[in-house]
């Protein structure tokens, strides 16, 4: 986390004037990362690296910086707008945070989940939980699980989970997140800042998705000329359900109005999380953000339980990343995961359009 803290601290345009020299070195690798994108991309245009195509439809969710957009929320909703309407999605992860080795991981196979997050990754479980009945499945190499996807599971639909990147897979759509807020994080190029890649390859996308819209046409820092011509979703998160995590109760999201809660999140953005639960009107007494895809110990609850107590909170939230590598049996408060989902503010025909034709 001091790790972490520190690099935001360097690349951040108002960073201390003793960073400075350490930007600078960032900034000088990366010019080399730059050209090696260039070389990278030059190849799978001429075919130098292989790129490979499965026999069913592909849609790839992605974005340009790294850190969190909400991509999971939007995979998620892909799955079930296309299983409501008859197709037979699967989901295709990188597993990030697990520790297999194995080429192919079946998370879930439409019916049971089979891995736990120690083995698979905390969003890949997250995902197979919420869904139930879409395949899931977490490798290196997606080209290899989704032919086994195709072939044990009879899936008609791939959604690539942090596809964007992934060209060594044909996709037949590509999905563009932009966080409505930082677009393009500091705007420089890793490790200098957080872009994967230079903003030009939006052109890439086949749509594009506004994450966490604010009311405003464009996000800022996007120039109107970068997705004129591609097809626009405006969308933000909001507080679904809250689910019991000791006794499976459903807790009224109505009720958090005024309540003073504790909570803690381990993603990649954790202030969005307490903004949200302040917009729906809890009152934070006490927050705890850990680094991304944390691994919680007991001490780690307990401490957040204390301080929280002392704080005066009623209840305990965290998210559902969070929440399935969690045993909070020794938790004396009432202690809920927060289901977070997608809603379209505007576009929602250009989003059925293109997900289901």
């Amino acid at each position: 986390m001091k790790f972490e803290r520190l690099y935001y601290r360097i690349i951040s345009p108002q960073r201390k004037f003793y960073h400075f020299p350490l930007y600078l070195i960032l900034k000088l690798i990366s010019l080399f990362y730059f050209w090696g994108h260039c070389f990278r991309m030059w190849a799978y245009r001429w075919d130098l690296f292989p790129s490979h195509k499965l026999d069913c439809r592909v849609i790839s969710v992605g974005n340009l910086t790294l850190g969190g957009t909400g991509k999971t929320p939007v995979v998620m909703m892909i799955a079930e707008t296309l299983r409501g309407n008859g197709h037979k999605p699967g989901i295709l992860s990188r597993g990030y945070g697990g520790n297999s080795r194995n080429e192919i991981n079946v998370v879930c196979d439409g019916k049971n989940i089979l891995l736990s997050t120690e083995v698979a990754g905390d969003e890949a479980v997250m995902m197979a939980q919420r869904l139930k009945n879409v395949p899931v499945l977490v490798g290196s190499d997606r080209y290899q699980t989704g032919r086994y996807a195709i072939e044990h599971f009879g899936v008609d639909t791939l959604i690539l989970d942090d596809g964007f990147q992934h060209l060594a897979l044909k996709r037949d759509m590509n999905i563009l997140l932009f966080d409505h807020q930082r677009p393009f994080g500091n705007g420089q190029l890793f490790p200098a800042g957080e872009l994967r890649e230079p903003k030009k390859e939006a052109r890439r996308a086949d749509f594009v998705c506004i994450t966490r819209y604010s009311g405003s046409s464009y996000p800022p820092g996007i120039n109107e000329q970068l997705i004129k011509d591609l097809p626009l979703v405006k969308s933000t998160l909001r507080l679904d359900s809250l689910l019991n995590l000791n006794d499976g109760g459903i807790f009224d999201v109505k009720k958090l109005q005024d309540q003073p809660v504790a909570a803690f999140s381990g993603i990649a953005n954790p202030g969005d999380f307490r903004r949200l639960l302040e917009q729906s009107g809890a009152r934070v007494v006490y927050y705890h953000p850990f680094p991304d895809h944390h691994e919680y110990t007991l001490s780690d609850l307990k401490h957040i339980e204390d301080l929280g107590r002392k704080s005066g909170a009623k209840l305990i939230l965290t998210t559902e990343k969070d929440a399935v590598k969690i045993k909070p049996s020794s938790i004396i408060l009432p202690f809920y995961k927060v289901a977070l989902e997608m809603e379209i503010l505007e576009g929602r025909e250009t989003f059925n359009q293109r997900v289901l034709n």
